[in-house]
């Protein structure tokens, strides 16, 4: 076979290979927008448990994520006045939420997401891993790991889980 033919086939194959990793992967179960349902925190002594979590989305596209939600159990409370809180409202209203978003790599049931937007400063660039499993109509994502930018761990680490279970957004 000649150089050119050898060239041409190996592009193809590699085109060929391409695409079939992109269609699987734009078709894979976390393609979407999903509700969080509930929220657990477990260790080997404890589980703290929202059975009803405020209202929050998950959003999963081939590349990106992004995840915004409420680690609270009562909802978040408004400012009085919307365009002018006070700082008091202003501390609350940054306690009461988590985003991160950025890009991720799945392998088996394990996601890597890496921080690109994060809503506590310093951590873009940083890891979180989760395991995930699907169960019926349901999204079960335990966030297991957390690496930092500079490659430190929280204190957290290797103590406590964050288990999300999650219901995909009917369209």
């Amino acid at each position: 076979m000649s150089k050119k033919l050898s060239g041409v086939v190996i592009f193809l194959l590699l085109t060929l290979t391409a695409c079939h990793n992109q269609k699987n992967h734009t078709n894979h179960p976390l393609i979407g927008a999903w509700y969080l349902a509930s929220v657990a925190w477990i260790s080997d002594e404890q589980t703290q448990r929202i059975e009803q979590a405020q209202p929050a989305l998950f959003l999963f596209n081939k590349s990106h994520y992004s995840l915004m939600w409420s680690p609270k159990q009562s909802p978040r409370v408004p400012f009085e006045d919307l365009s002018n809180p006070t700082q008091e409202e202003i501390l609350q209203g940054f306690r009461s939420i988590v985003f991160n978003a950025g890009t991720y790599q799945v392998l088996g049931n394990q996601i890597t997401a890496t921080a690109e937007v994060a809503k506590v400063p310093g951590f873009e660039g940083g890891q979180q891993f989760y395991h995930f499993k699907m169960e019926k109509d349901k999204l079960i994502l335990t966030m297991y790991d957390e690496t930092y930018p500079d490659g430190s761990k929280p204190k957290w680490s290797g103590q406590w889980e964050t288990e999300f279970t999650l219901v995909k957004v009917k369209p």
